[in-house]
Parts: structure tokens; sequence; C-alpha cells
């Protein structure tokens, strides 16, 4: 691996998002260096976001003209500590040598849980974080799980910037063949006979394919206007239910149909996992603000990413799904 100058460094290049978006990268001629704890399917330099000697390490080997932040715990299972010290302080700790290498423009890869478990339809760049006390649904300081509030927390760091210029992006609930949270999880619990519908199955989801995720990314990473901007992406609408979810994930990935649960006995049943993990130290299938999340009415705005960034989701939801079969394992 050549060290020198260049375009864009991506962190958590071995992850489901980081990997699709290098790919993406590379394709349109840049040149690109991913990031990550392990290697990736491109040249991946070790780099772990919590140890501020080895970031600036990476950077000086690596001079980076843009950043696009992405590594971070999304498994709502892990504890709080560990999300704070991957999602808050791991970005701090790359915003701050990005800022001392002045570059050009830094990507948070952010997530439309930073709005919280239940934000009103029609939120977007203007809604407040999760930890806003203004909101109606805060909690004193809960905000319901993990991911969610560090996801606020770390965006709220970049947000706060001043030295170099920062673009955040907001994906929505980002599936595809690799998603572990949106795909391979649910398909497990399916084919095991486990429930993954919540209640009625009318809660809304904002699915986001992958494809439209990484071509909104780059847009951000290079558009000239995209500079101090909230980008929200998902495959566009009020979403869908998430029974149309699964059973179409059902349908593509050879699953048996997906099984219901009311939303109470799944409340109780997720806080019993919960407590019963310190005893066996298995994770539990679902967390209870994961079940929160899916049986929400919320809805996302895509104004600003079509206006700035004129991107638009280009492959719609059925026929992303449709492209999933026989890829999924």
């Amino acid at each position: 691996m050549t060290e020198g100058p260049v375009d864009v460094l991506v962190t958590g290049a071995a992850g489901f998002v980081g990997e699709a978006l290098i790919e993406e990268l590379v394709a349109g001629g840049a040149t690109v260096i991913g990031a990550d704890l392990r290697a990736g399917r491109f040249p991946t330099v070790r780099m772990d976001v919590t140890d501020p000697l080895e970031v600036a390490q990476v950077m000086e080997r690596f001079p980076p003209r843009r950043v696009v932040h992405a590594a971070a715990i999304v498994d709502d299972r892990q504890p709080l500590a560990a999300h704070q010290t991957v999602n808050v302080e791991g970005t701090r700790n790359v915003l701050e040598v990005a800022a001392a290498h002045e570059v050009e423009r830094f990507v948070q890869v952010s997530s439309i849980a930073a709005l919280g478990l239940d934000p009103p339809p029609g939120s977007g760049a203007e809604s407040p974080l999760c930890f806003d006390p203004s909101r109606p649904d805060h909690d004193g300081g809960h905000h319901g799980a993990a991911y969610f509030r560090t996801k606020a927390h770390s965006e709220a760091l970049v947000r706060a910037e001043t030295r170099i210029e920062w673009t955040i992006v907001r994906p929505g609930d980002v599936y595809g063949p690799r998603s572990e949270p949106w795909v391979r999880r649910p398909l497990q619990m399916m084919r095991q006979g486990l429930p993954v519908i919540i209640g009625d199955g009318r809660g809304r989801m904002a699915p986001c394919f992958i494809d439209n995720l990484v071509e909104g990314l780059a847009a951000a990473l290079t558009h000239p206007d995209a500079g101090g901007g909230i980008f929200t992406f998902h495959d566009g609408g009020e979403g869908i239910s998430y029974r149309t979810y699964f059973e179409r994930l059902a349908e593509v990935g050879g699953a048996p149909p997906p099984r219901s649960m009311p939303r109470a006995v799944a409340l109780a049943a997720a806080r019993l996992a919960v407590l019963g993990e310190r005893v066996t130290g298995r994770p539990p299938p679902l967390t209870p603000g994961a079940i929160r999340y899916v049986t929400r009415r919320s809805s996302y705005r895509l104004d600003a990413s079509s206006a700035v960034l004129g991107w638009t989701p280009r492959v719609p939801f059925g026929e992303a799904m449709a492209s999933m079969r026989g890829k999924l394992d």
C-alpha cells in the first residue's frame, strides 16, 4: 500500500456502508483509503477511532483532502459505554485530526436515529435532536436507546465545528445484501420462527437501499453547495409499513412468512431478554428501544437532498428488493 495524499479517507471502511461507498468512489476515479479495525474488500489501513494517536498517524501517512466518517457501533444491543466511546469520542478524535489537517470537507454519517425513536411526521434538517429538552417526548436524558442518543451527540459535535467545512448525512433504515440489522438478523429470526412484526405492523419504516445511499453520500462529499448542510436519504415518499418490508424480505430471502407479536408482550419479552443477557451472555433478539422504533409513525423529508444536491432515490423499493433475490444467506 503506497503512502501519500488521497482524495478521500473513509472510516468504517470494512462495514456495510463503508465498503459500498469506497466502491462507488473508486469507480468514479477518486483515490481512496479505507480505515477500520479489520480488513475490507478494498485497501484498508488499521485505525481505531477511539485512539487519537492512531488516528493522527493514519492521516499523516495518508493525508486526505476529504473525510467520510462512517465508523460507528450500530447494534443497539451493545452497552451505552461502548456506543459512547466509539460513536461520540471516536467522532471527536477523527474530527480533531481532520481539522488539524485542514481537510476540505468532513462528512459525518449520522442517522435519522439522531432525531429519536418517534419524531413527528415530516421531520427534517431543522428538527431537534433527540436530547433537546424542548421536544415533547424528551425523557430526562435517556432518549430511548444508546445508539440514538450517541448518534445525536456525535452529530452535535460536528455541527459545532468552525475550523473546517462539514456536511451531515442522515440515512434512513439502510438495507442491502450485507445489512446486519435490516436483512441478516431479521431473516435469521424469521427462519427460527421468532416474531419480527410488532403489533399490527403498521409502524412506518424509512427504507434506504444501499445503492441510493452511496449515491447520496458521493453527492454530499463532492457537491460545491453541500457544506454546512444536513441531508436525509431514503427510498422516498412517506416510507412503508414494517409489515410490508418484512413480508417482502421473507419472500426474496426464502424465509417463512413473518410472525407478529403484540407490542406490550414484545416490550415485556425484550426487557426480560435484556436482563437475561447478564446471565446467559446471549444478546437479545430485540431491545425495548428497537420495539419502540419499529412501531413509530415518523416520516422524514428529502427536500434539502433534492433541492441542494439534486439527489433523488434512483432505485425504488420494489426494484431494490428484487435485486437481492439469490444474494441473501
